[in-house]
Parts: structure tokens; sequence; C-alpha cells
């Protein structure tokens, strides 16, 4: 393993992905460590209350509406009437008639493979499209720093991404002439600038097997 600061990172992976894994990045996880403990605390207290359920047929309970929520000064009555601000939605996911999901990556497969995946979402005429750190990323591997650099390419138009997008588009209007009697992709450069793009990034359940905690936590 390869030690930076409070983390322990699987061999070769620091060179490997030295793009995802950027000083800046590894920054932000080692300010995040202090936090690790209460999050194996808080999974491990969702795990027992998943097996009292189980073992005791228990249902899921609501919570009470006057309890307040753990790191704020609201309660569930306010979550659930609207009794609080936020950020005011941005104007380009107002229009949502069509939003997909999927993630930016694919176990095992080689970048050109993997990035196919972003390609297909952009070109697909969805008004927005959520790339997916969570569930629908899996945990095989390195698919999450593969997720997260197949983004980085895509978003920032790289000539790799944008040679494999042109590729795609192809693809997808060679099957719709031959289904549809029609391409499906007029301008497949201007395709990719349409779909509003989304991340959804991994939940506190969800460990990743390259990192952990220097001493051997997770």
């Amino acid at each position: 393993m390869d030690t930076v600061g409070p983390l322990e990172i699987r061999n070769g992976f620091l060179d490997s992905y030295r793009d995802v894994l950027t000083p800046k990045a590894l920054d932000t996880l080692a300010a995040l460590a202090p936090f690790e403990a209460a999050r194996q605390d808080l999974m491990r207290a969702r795990i027992e209350r998943r097996l009292d359920r189980f073992q005791n047929r228990r249902r899921i309970g609501f919570l009470d509406a006057a309890a307040a929520i753990a790191g704020t000064k609201l309660t569930v009555a306010d979550a659930r009437e609207g009794r609080f601000e936020g950020s005011e939605i941005p104007g380009d996911l107002q229009r949502q008639w069509i939003q997909g999901t999927g993630p930016a990556s694919r176990p095992r497969s080689t970048l050109r493979e993997t990035i196919r995946n972003v390609a297909y979402a952009l070109l697909s005429g969805a008004d927005g499209w959520m790339f997916d750190g969570e569930d629908a990323l899996g945990q095989v591997d390195s698919m999450s720093l593969d997720n997260q650099r197949s983004l980085r390419l895509a978003l920032a138009f790289d000539p790799s991404f944008l040679d494999t997008a042109e590729q795609v588009a192809g693809e997808m209007n060679a099957w719709a002439r031959g289904f549809l009697g029609r391409p499906i992709v007029d301008d497949w450069r201007r395709q990719l600038e349409f779909t509003t793009r989304l991340f959804r990034p991994r939940g506190l359940h969800l460990d990743d097997r390259h990192l952990r905690l220097s001493g051997g936590g997770r």
C-alpha cells in the first residue's frame, strides 16, 4: 500500500490514476478521514437495525415528526413540509422531461471501451443524464476511479472522447437507418452539448476497495 497522510492506497494506483487522485483530491479525502469512525458506527447501527427487523419481523417505521434530523436544526416535520431554504434550481434542470441514469465506466474495460458509456448517454437525446457514482456503478476493482476519469475526459471534450463519440454516433445512425429508416443524430457535436450533465457521488454506505485509513481501517 502507498501511504499519503492518513490514507493507504493500493499499490500502483497513485501512479496509474494520477489524473484522478490529484493532490487536491487527496487533500479532500484526508479532510474527510476524521469522520470515518462515525461513518463506521452509523453503518454498524444500520446493519443491526436490519437484523433486528429480520429476526423479529418488524416493519420499517416512520420517524417521529418532532424528532431532530442529526447534524441540522431541522425537525422531521420541517423536512416533510418543505420548511427549509435551499439553492435555486438552475434553469437547465427545471425542464427535465427525459432523464437517464447510468455509470460512466464499465468493469474491467479499456478506457476507450468505458468512455463509450458517456458518449451514448450524451448522444441519447435525454434532457439530462445522471452519471451515477453510487449503486449503479458497482464496486468492481477500480470502477469508481474509472468513472471519474471517463467523466473528466468527456466533460473537457478531450480528443480521445470526441473520437469515440463520433464513432458511437455513426453506429447509432447505422442502426437507426436499418430500424427506423432514418438517422437519429444529425449533428453529433451539437448533440453532445444538449444533455444537462449531473453527477451522483458515492453514498456513505459504499466502501472503495482501493483506499483505506492508515493502520488497516477501512
